[in-house]
């Protein structure tokens, strides 16, 4: 008897189905639809059209001994912007070692940087009548093309004379970009390349965009917070409303900028990496940033999901008032008795 249900048990094991052995390599067909969503913040679709349109930039570059394929290139890239995790972990994803991580990342961000004009532009005339409208649907604040924020970006203490020049105001190192964004929480216009104790200020007058405004290339209004300087194309809110008008111009002026700190917002929850310290020379830290910002246009055009909100740092709130022009003072009284009385 013991020998029959020894041959019993041997004929059903034989009876069970084989194990397969799933490639883990490729995230394109390892995880499911909603596995790689978590984890890369945008959908296989999304990822399968940013690889086709970086696989011309990145054909001709290669890696020493055996690289690998330019769609893993693109997704590891893509899979650290999403998590931000040490270069390591990401390599132990694909049996690559730190330093090729590093130099993927940074390859792939430079041709994603490549596709800046395509995907952040800022609004010609016809756009501007559109956001114009699309803005004061929003909150009632007429005349906006744009509003204007700043947005610190962690990053490693540089070893270079300048480093401390990287700490911001709140103690810790990092790289100011300036945002504008529009109706569709897009960026409009974005510049990544100063240290975290420069002033929002001084990174606007300095711009190219400003010098534009300026020249009266634009027919429009940039909103920003009391940051930044009051002049006749930049209107801030007024410190100590006193009458009804400034009361409504500012409950309008708070509600219209609100979309700045909420584009900034869903591009730090797509992209967490932009939430941890980023550990390359502050040069690369500022083309990654850059390849962010391009993706997120990209996204946001493909409709890709926005991320679920967290809650942020506490509001980046300016020191002092930044200095006025007196023709801004005028024009925005004029501004508030025309359109708020």
């Amino acid at each position: 008897m013991e020998y029959l249900e020894y041959l019993n048990e041997n004929q059903h094991a034989q009876q069970r189905p084989a194990r397969v052995l799933v490639d883990r390599s490729d995230p394109l067909h390892y995880f499911d639809d909603t596995a790689f969503q978590d984890r890369f913040r945008m959908t296989k679709e999304n990822a399968v059209e940013i690889i086709s349109l970086l696989e011309p930039r990145l054909s001709c570059l290669s890696l020493r001994g055996r690289p690998l394929p330019i769609s893993l290139q693109v997704l590891h890239t893509l899979r650290f912007f999403a998590s931000g995790t040490f270069h390591r972990e990401t390599g132990d994803l694909c049996g690559a070692s730190e330093a090729t991580v590093c130099r993927i990342v940074h390859k792939v961000s430079r041709a994603i940087c490549e596709l800046r004009s395509l995907y952040i532009k800022f609004p010609d005339a016809a756009d501007q009548a559109k956001y114009k409208v699309q803005f004061y649907e929003y909150g009632h604040f007429p005349g906006v093309i744009g509003c204007i924020d700043g947005c610190h970006v962690p990053v490693k203490c540089p070893s270079t004379p300048d480093a401390e020049e990287y700490r911001n105001r709140k103690n810790w190192f990092s790289i100011n970009v300036q945002g504008v964004c529009t109706p569709n929480l897009e960026f409009s216009n974005i510049v990544a390349r100063w240290k975290g104790s420069t002033h929002d200020s001084w990174i606007f007058v300095n711009s190219s965009l400003c010098g534009h405004i300026a020249a009266v290339q634009y027919s429009g209004l940039l909103l920003g917070d009391s940051g930044y300087g009051l002049s006749n194309f930049l209107f801030t809110p007024y410190i100590n409303p006193t009458t009804a008008e400034q009361q409504r111009y500012n409950r309008a002026h708070i509600r219209t900028r609100g979309m700045v700190e909420r584009m900034f917002g869903i591009w730090k929850n797509r992209f967490q990496c932009l939430r941890n310290t980023l550990r390359f020379r502050p040069r690369r830290c500022c083309k990654v940033i850059i390849a962010r910002a391009v993706l997120h246009n990209y996204l946001k055009q493909r409709c890709c999901p926005d991320p679920p909100m967290e809650d942020d740092d506490e509001a980046d709130v300016p020191m002092t008032e930044a200095a006025s022009d007196q023709r801004g003072l005028a024009h925005r009284v004029a501004f508030t008795l025309q359109h708020f009385s």
